[in-house]
This record gives structure tokens, sequence and C-alpha cells, in this order.
């Protein structure tokens, strides 16, 4: 159904800008703003505020600014067009991206950040990180060229680029320039992925609706080979599923770079149209698939021969595949989340559909990229994960304040042998239940 409005809402979209002139608009609340004029002044950077275009963004724009005062006046400054180019959302309408919950969680956030004197995107650490793992993988990959005993490790070491530096920058949340998050960010294309079709997954759909069946697609687009929704129909084979599952998640790396292109050339993104590309767009898009399959095929072979399938490639693809899909995986898919969660409070349904693993542990933040504070994440997107251990500890006393679940793992070991339990449970229950 989604995907029928995204195809009307091109139509009109179309229609109405050969009319007006307009090529960028975006509907927040119950305006649709003109978004031309903004596009390169915004704060936040190009990049971002492209995912508005041509549909609903409320649910982006409430969960990017920490102060909807502040936002909201920028709002009036901007041209409103007709509401019919950007029909509301349905999906959207249904939440209240003001809840209290989500005013106290900003306002205790805000008083964190002004009171340290703390910027809320990364800085010196940030970048110094990101520069440091980069060297790393630089070396181990040049050294895995006379060692491939080591290529393994740059299986890792490419995973770790996706979860600790890619990530934070293609939520704008690595530094405050937008430059430097779309170099950052590029990483994801030189790795096997693109910067580009990442945002439109994970920042349009995944954040916003986080395990809704009908919206998600990292909670359906496994299915039917594994089942991590229980609205989701029953299929025999999958009471094996979690005995199956980590020789999948090892496959990630070898299946992701080629859905990746199929979802380009295609122009979206399960539901998700791609916004319109600029010459820039489609240049590091490309770019980065050359380097891609010359750092890892062609460099390879050249120096392997035929042997580097066994001796290189396969080792470091299978190896980085499993660290990416085990760590990413867990967050969303235990025994401890909710699916499908009916709540119209945002900030509430983001504290129910995920969990934390080890919240409390520097070692893991710097590891995961703070993914182990998956609800604080999920909460604040815009935020570097440099943070997340500090605001672990308010969103989980609120949470214990106020009644609300906070789901929090001791330990990686605990979270994954829950993840194997609830794949188990998925694939022995016959009936889709649509709320847990």
């Amino acid at each position: 159904r989604e995907r029928e409005r995204e195809r009307e809402r091109e139509r009109v979209h179309n229609t109405m800008s050969e009319q007006d002139g307009l090529k960028y608009v975006t509907r927040i609340n119950d305006k649709v703003y003109a978004l031309d004029s903004f596009l390169e002044r915004h704060p936040g950077g190009r990049d971002m505020l492209i995912l508005a275009n041509n549909r609903d963004s409320t649910g982006m724009f409430y969960s990017y600014h920490r102060d909807p005062a502040v936002a909201e006046a920028v709002l009036k400054k901007l041209p409103v067009v007709d509401g019919a180019r950007v029909p509301a959302s349905p999906e959207i309408a249904k939440y209240d991206f003001k809840s209290k919950t989500y005013t106290d969680l900003r306002e205790r956030v805000n008083a964190y950040f002004r009171n340290n004197n703390l910027n809320s995107r990364g800085g010196f650490y940030m970048i110094t990180k990101s520069l440091a793992l980069v060297a790393l993988y630089a070396l181990v990959y040049w050294t895995s060229l006379s060692y491939p005993v080591l290529a393994p490790l740059v299986g890792i070491l490419s995973s770790s680029l996706g979860l600790c530096v890619q990530h934070d920058a293609n939520h704008g949340a690595l530094t405050r320039s937008p430059l430097l998050n779309r170099m950052f960010g590029f990483l994801d294309d030189v790795i096997g992925g693109s910067a580009l079709m990442w945002r439109h997954q994970h920042c349009v759909g995944h954040h916003v609706f986080c395990n809704d069946v009908n919206m998600d697609s990292d909670t359906y687009s496994q299915y039917p080979i594994m089942k991590m929704n229980p609205a989701l129909p029953h299929r025999a084979y999958l009471k094996l599923q979690h005995m199956y599952a980590p020789i999948l998640y090892s496959l990630i790396g070898v299946s992701y770079p080629i859905g990746d292109i199929q979802c380009f050339l295609e122009g979206r993104y399960a539901w998700i149209d791609v916004h319109p590309l600029s010459l820039v767009d489609s240049a590091l898009y490309y770019t980065g698939k050359f380097l891609y399959v010359s750092l890892y095929y062609v460099v390879p072979f050249y120096v392997f021969g035929i042997a580097a399938i066994w001796t290189w490639l396969l080792p470091a693809l299978l190896t980085g595949g499993f660290w990416l899909a085990a760590l990413f995986a867990v967050s969303h898919n235990n025994n401890a989340c909710e699916h499908n969660a009916e709540t119209a409070d945002w900030a509430a349904m983001q504290i129910r559909t995920s969990s934390n693993w080890a919240s409390d542990s520097f070692l893991w933040n710097i590891a995961c990229g703070g993914l182990n504070c998956q609800i604080e994440h999920h909460l604040f997107p815009g935020i570097a994960h440099e943070h997340y251990m500090a605001l672990s500890k308010i969103v989980r006393q609120y949470c214990k304040e106020v009644g609300l679940p906070y789901n929090d793992y001791p330990t990686y070991r605990e979270i994954f042998v829950d993840h194997l339990s609830f794949l188990y449970r998925m694939g022995h229950e016959k009936t889709p239940i649509k709320k847990t």
C-alpha cells in the first residue's frame, strides 16, 4: 500500500513541478513546504534534507531535531505549497512525536549537553577514531596481500568501518560538517554498500518505523528465508532458522552489494523511492562501486590468481559479514523487544522495540560504534555514539520513573543467545501474531 502511495505522490509531484517549477517538497505535520531554496543552506547538509523530498517526513523531522520549537521556527520561513503535493501518510499520522515521553527525554538530554558544554555531534574524538580506523584498515589490507592469513581481519575491519564510521556519518552525526560527513559516509561505498541507498533504507524506513512488519524492511526483508517478525506467515523449514542463521549472516558480505545494485537500478529500496540524483550523487555511487570491485576483486585476483577466492576473498567476506550481521541483528530481534507495537507514543515505541547490551562498556562502544546502546540511538539518531553511554543512564532512569520497559542485556553473549532463542520461537510459531 505504501509503495502505491509513493507512486501516486511521484505522479502528482511531477505534474505540479511542471506547473510551479519546484523540484523539492516535503510534508511536515499538516503543511507541505518547498525545500529548493533551503537545500544547500540546511545546517545538517543537503544529503540529510533531500531524504525528505516528496514524502511525509514528520518522523524524521522530530527525531533529528531535539529542540522542536527552534526547528519549527525555521519551518515558518519556508514557502508553503498546495497540500495536495504530498498527502499525509497514515503510517506517520498514527504517531505522536511530541508526546510527554519524548518531550521529557528531550529536556533531560538537552540539559545534559548544556550543563556539560558538549556538542551532540562528534568532534575531535570521533574524527580521530575514524581516521585511526581507516588507517588500520588500509595497513591490514595492504599487509594481507602478502600474508593472506590476515584476510579475516580485513573483513572485520571493513564491517567496523560500517558500524563505527559510516553509520554516524550517514546519520549526519559524526561531525558538524556536512562535507566531512559525506566523506566519511562514502566509506560505505568503499566496503561494498552505498551511502545513498543506506540513507534511504535506514533513515527513512527503519528508524521511523522500527519493527513494523509493513514499513521496516529490516524486519521483513529476510522473509521467507528467515522470519524475524511474529506477523509473518509460518513456514515449516523456519523451525531450523536458529541453526542456519549464523551461516546466512556470513553471506551478507556477498549478497548485500548485489542487492544494493539492484535497488539502485530500480530507483527504490523496498517501498522507498530514491530522491532525484544529482551529478555528484551518481558520480559517488559509481566511483564507490569501482573502488569496491578493485579492492575486493581485481587486486586480490591479480596478486593470488584464482586462489584468491579461497585464500583471501571468502575469508574476508564471510568473516566480515558475520561480524556485521551478528552485531546489528540482535538489537531488535530478541525476546525482550516488541514487534508491531500499537502505541501512538513514538518515543515509547522506539524504547519498546529496541534493546541495549553491555551499555556501560566503553570497549563495546568503540568496537560496535555505540550500537550496544540501540535505545538511545533510535531516540536520538542525530547524536554521535560517543555520548550514548552517558545518555543510557538518563533514559534508563526515566523509564524506571514512568514504568516503561528498558531492555538492557548485561553482556553481548546473553543478547546473542536470546537472539537465537527468539529465532527458534519465530520459527515454531504457526499463527501470525499482529501484536506482541
